[in-house]
């Protein structure tokens, strides 16, 4: 770096070389031999109409330095507000010719601007210009402060010098009490003598840390861009009374130069920040674009794709370069329409379409469902160029309306079970009571007539009939659900290997019986026998399948059903279950066929060869019983029967068998309640044959009575649970307000709510199913008659 009079270079061939020697200007050494060889060469421009003289050059320099002077004066007389007769006494005194001090301010002003022009580094910047401005203003700290006037904090950018605590690089400072803060204000200059320390003190008190700092000379400038005050620019002296009026206005003119510096700066910062929001902008957009739900393509007039987002490519399984150039109805499994729609769009012969539903082909050959909507994209005239497409896949949505549509027509199936359960299961109850009296009376009557009676065959036919019709019947209410089951806790594997004996004559040697078994079976609660009748309904089934013979496979295992399953299989709780399966070869179900094979009486066998009640009857069973079924079924690819039911935690009940033998006798007192006289009067007659003394009415009403006048002697209560007025259950809970030892066996011909529940027989309670035989009814007294004696 050179001193302080060696900063205006003139070069070697200029002929304002002597001029410059003669104002006084130091040259440098280049300069010197330069100046040298002009003098020995005499003047290269004597005699020449280029020539310049001494005197046209000084006059050039002269009016050069008194045009700056005179521009700095006046563009600074308005923030100096100085007199305009001090105002022309600074003018004379800068325009004086022998100065040699307005030069070198001016040649130390021009190395400051080409200092700023010559870089984009502003620190690098603000490090030259502090040593330049040294050259004109003496300081012991110079410092550049940037203006937040949102926030009222000044942050210091620059520091040349002494440090003072608070007030360091990089520090942000609040305006309140700074002389940044006056100096923003008033839009002026500030300098504060030495003299006036003590009351600015007091007047600016965020100052202080700069006097106790010992500096006891200070100027502020405001730095001024676009008539807004974007910085301050500080000087610091620890002499006395350092600076002047003529100092201020130096320091105004260092002020300007370094404003443009800032401004520039602060534009290009912004700049940055725009660019950096912008690619930050692009980034996100170029990031929403391709990872958006939605599949986004953009195809030219003739329909070519253009643009695809990588959402597109994934959903079709395609790279961009197989995607872009290609017509887009190539991807779309109807093609030929597809491509007509479009080219009618691209023409305007038709709008752009909203929730079009499609085929896609993906790269691998399969299709997916997709939601296309279109917008149309037109040039600056207003013409179509394009169309953008967004695509929605929407194999979910597919398959959850497929999903939602199986569980409604199960429930509609469901429902439709339930309406004609309920009527099957009234008309059953009515020929049960018929069914009893017939089986009854046929029944005491063989007892009465002696061996070698002929009618007895007569009669043995009559019980034939009536034991098919009570089948039949109980068909009906397990169907309906309206039979009562007695649950026991059983192992399934235990009940199909007793069966396995059983099952082969009803499948016939030409089908094979295969038995696939878990160990370690889960134990579920169901009524054993009503459980045998589902095994063999479903494997009669199976051998009709397979007229020509085949496969037969029985299999068991637990299983866990998530709520995945359950969402999809209407009136199923998730948990555990255990599950047997019954698998046939045979010629497999059509679909509508597969809807229609729980149905009642449906069938597709040919007249005489079924009723259509087994598959029916396995429903309900299973229904009853806290289980649930579905088929699986394919034309020509066979069957599969899959039956759950919840598991218990609870040891097996051993079955009971009744005991064989002579009807059971008895002498105890029966009060007989049944609405419908037939049965009313053969249960009488049957019981009073077997030695008990029996007391009989209609209705409730007419039982209470008879209670009242015998509670004393009365055992045993035996009621229809169904009946006009007061139900069965009701009335024994009538007698036990009286008589709580008194014991009740209840008959029915099907299920009742008053002692069941879901169809399960509740606990403790004692039952006999319409129709009884005079045997059945004997036993079923006397079993509950015992019981209630140990």
């Amino acid at each position: 770096m050179r001193d302080s009079h060696d900063l205006h270079q003139i070069p070697s061939y200029s002929p304002c070389l002597p001029q410059a020697a003669i104002c006084g200007i130091k040259l440098a050494s280049d300069e010197r031999d330069g100046l040298r060889r002009y003098r020995k060469a005499g003047n290269p421009f004597r005699g020449s109409r280029q020539a310049i003289s001494m005197t046209t050059v000084l006059a050039a320099l002269f009016i050069l330095s008194t045009g700056i002077v005179l521009f700095s004066i006046f563009r600074n007389r308005h923030s100096l507000d100085l007199p305009r007769s001090e105002t022309k006494q600074r003018i004379r005194s800068r325009i004086d010719p022998d100065s040699s001090g307005s030069l070198r301010e001016n040649a130390i002003m021009a190395e400051i601007g080409r200092i700023i022009n010559s870089s984009l580094n502003i620190e690098e910047v603000y490090e030259c210009f502090a040593e330049e401005v040294r050259k004109l203003i003496a300081f012991d700290r110079i410092s550049i402060n940037l203006v937040d006037m949102e926030n009222a904090t000044t942050t210091i950018a620059h520091v040349t010098g002494i440090d003072t605590p608070g007030r360091m690089k990089g520090d942000i400072v609040p305006l309140s009490g700074t002389s940044s803060e006056e100096v923003i204000r008033t839009r002026r200059s500030l300098l504060i003598p030495t003299g006036d320390l003590e009351g600015y003190q007091k007047k600016l008190p965020a100052l202080r840390p700069t006097f106790q700092q010992g500096f006891l000379s200070l100027m502020s400038v405001p730095l001024i861009s676009k008539s807004r005050v974007i910085g301050v620019l500080h000087f610091r002296s620890l002499r006395a009374d350092c600076y002047l009026q003529k100092d201020l206005m130096l320091a105004e003119r260092v002020g300007d130069q370094i404003t443009s510096a800032i401004a520039n700066s602060l534009l290009f910062a912004e700049h940055l920040k725009m660019e950096d929001a912008l690619r930050e902008s692009e980034r996100r957009f170029r990031d929403l674009y391709h990872n958006a739900p939605l599949g986004y393509n953009e195809y030219d007039t003739s329909g070519c794709i253009t643009n695809v987002n990588r959402t597109g490519l994934e959903m079709l399984g395609y790279s961009a370069s197989e995607m872009i150039g290609q017509p887009v109805w190539k991807f779309n499994v109807e093609e030929k329409t597809t491509r007509e729609r479009i080219m009618a769009k691209l023409a305007g012969k038709i709008p752009p379409g909203r929730n079009l539903e499609r085929t896609y082909r993906k790269k691998d050959g399969t299709t997916i469902p997709v939601l296309i909507e279109d917008r149309l994209i037109l040039d600056e005239k207003e013409q179509i160029s394009g169309i953008r497409s967004t695509i929605q896949d929407i194999s979910d949505r597919k398959r959850v309306e497929k999903e939602m549509a199986d569980l409604q027509e199960q429930l509609r199936q469901s429902q439709k079970m339930e309406a004609i359960g309920l009527l099957a299961g009234g008309i059953a109850h009515d020929f049960n009571n018929l069914l009893t009296v017939i089986s009854g009376h046929s029944q005491l009557l063989i007892i009465e007539l002696e061996e070698s009676d002929r009618r007895r065959e007569n009669i043995k036919e009559i019980q034939k009939a009536a034991n098919r019709a009570a089948a039949l019947t109980g068909q009906i209410l397990a169907f309906s659900r309206r039979q009562i089951l007695i649950p026991k806790v059983i192992d399934l594997n235990h009940v199909l290997r007793n069966m396995d004996k059983m099952l082969r004559p009803v499948i016939g040697e030409d089908i094979e019986l295969v038995t696939g078994l878990t160990e370690d079976l889960g134990r579920i609660r169901a009524d054993p026998g009503q459980i045998e009748q589902v095994i063999v309904n479903l494997a009669v089934n199976a051998r009709d399948a397979m007229p020509n013979g085949g496969r037969l496979c029985i299999e068991t295992s637990n299983v866990e059903l998530d709520e995945s399953y359950v969402r999809t299989h209407v009136a199923v709780h998730s948990g555990r279950y255990v599950m047997f399966s019954v698998s046939d070869t045979g010629a497999g179900m059509a679909p509508e066929v597969r809807e229609r094979i729980f149905e009642p009486f449906y069938t597709t066998k040919e007249k005489g060869q079924g009723t259509g009640l087994g598959l029916s009857v396995v429903y309900g069973i299973v229904k009853q019983s806290g289980g649930s079924i579905w088929v699986y079924s394919e034309p020509d690819r066979g069957t599969t029967f899959k039956v759950y039911f919840p598991r218990v935690d609870e040891p097996v009940e051993q079955t009971r068998e009744r005991p064989a033998g002579a009807i059971p006798r008895g002498s105890e007192t029966l009060l007989i309640v049944e609405d419908d006289d037939s049965v009313r009067e053969l249960a009488v007659e049957i019981l009073e044959k077997q030695g008990y003394r029996v007391l009989h009415a209609s209705n409730g009403k007419e039982a209470l009575t008879l209670f009242e006048q015998n509670r004393k002697s009365i055992h045993l209560l035996v009621t229809d649970v169904v009946m006009p007025g007061m139900n069965g259950h009701e009335l024994a809970g009538r007698l036990h307000s009286f008589d709580p030892e008194v014991k009740v066996l209840y008959m029915s011909g099907y299920t009742d709510s008053t002692i069941v529940h879901h169809g399960m027989l509740e606990k403790g309670v004692s039952y006999i199913q319409k129709p009884f035989t005079p045997q059945g009814l004997a036993l079923g007294v006397r079993q509950v008659l015992e019981k209630s004696n140990g």
